[in-house]
């Protein structure tokens, strides 16, 4: 896509004409049948619009929807969120569908895709929150497939989502984009955070299922995420440890952080 010489839109306006071009559909259709003309919201634009090749904009357009997929520090979306991705599958939900929703909401928009648009959230976290919203909008549709469905699917996006926060935060120095998720803090070794989780949650995800088992009254369960330079750690932790978060120092605190720091975690 070019504009011709004297009636060039600048690169910004550029941008958004060829986004809106790769994530509206029904945009890039009245573009066919309607012609250049009928879309253009001026002069620059329909210049520009008027050199599309059709074909390599559809062909564009799809391969933008599978690049936006993989996109994410660990091999894409879908890496980042298998669990998530699972139990909506089960309830009906498929990945299509959810890529669609996603490049059309308001939480698509606070991912920078191009880096001198300025800064933005990762990926990842922009889809947990897309994730969120879609679960509070649409809870009979879990609710069918599970009475606990959105209770477990709400938790496990947010740990699949901590995960990838927490694995940038160990391999990505300094960040390339903003976190708006709270609740992080900042270690002598790296960064901890610290969750609580149902039961059923915690055993679902497979990796501490024994912690989860031992607090069968059904109470939450407290977990921790540490990032380290040897890594990210991530499990079930006693209430001894969860003392090392709290805000307000006591001697409790103070101990808890000794001996995360021992094992060096804090």
């Amino acid at each position: 896509m070019r504009a011709h010489p004297g009636r060039r839109l600048d690169g910004q306006q550029l941008t958004d004409l060829l986004m809106r071009l790769l994530l509206d559909e029904r945009l890039r259709q009245r573009l066919a049948v309607e012609g250049a003309a009928a879309v253009a919201s001026g002069a620059g634009e329909l210049e520009c619009l008027e050199t599309v090749d059709l074909t390599e904009l559809d062909s564009a357009a799809r391969q933008f929807r599978t690049a936006i997929w993989k996109l994410g520090r660990n091999g894409g979306i879908a890496s980042a969120f298998p669990g998530s991705l699972r139990i909506l599958a089960a309830a009906g939900v498929q990945d299509a569908e959810l890529l669609t929703g996603f490049l059309h909401s308001e939480e698509f928009g606070r991912f920078r895709l191009v880096p001198y648009t300025g800064r933005g959230l990762s990926v990842e976290e922009a889809f947990a929150s897309y994730l969120l919203g879609f679960v509070a909008g649409h809870p009979e549709r879990l609710a069918s497939a599970d009475v606990d469905a959105p209770v477990v699917l709400r938790e496990t996006v947010t740990h699949e989502l901590m995960t990838a926060l927490f694995t940038a935060l160990v391999c990505e120095q300094p960040l390339s984009f903003d976190i708006a998720v709270g609740g992080i803090v900042t270690t002598g070794r790296g960064h901890a955070a610290l969750r609580r989780y149902t039961p059923r949650s915690v055993a679902s995800w497979a990796d501490r299922p024994t912690a989860a088992a031992r607090l069968e009254n059904g109470s939450p369960v407290a977990y921790a995420y540490f990032a380290t330079p040897a890594g990210v750690t991530r499990g079930a932790v006693s209430a001894h440890i969860t003392a090392a978060f709290e805000t307000t120092p006591s001697a409790e605190g103070d101990a808890a952080r000794r001996a995360l720091s021992g094992r060096g975690l804090w």
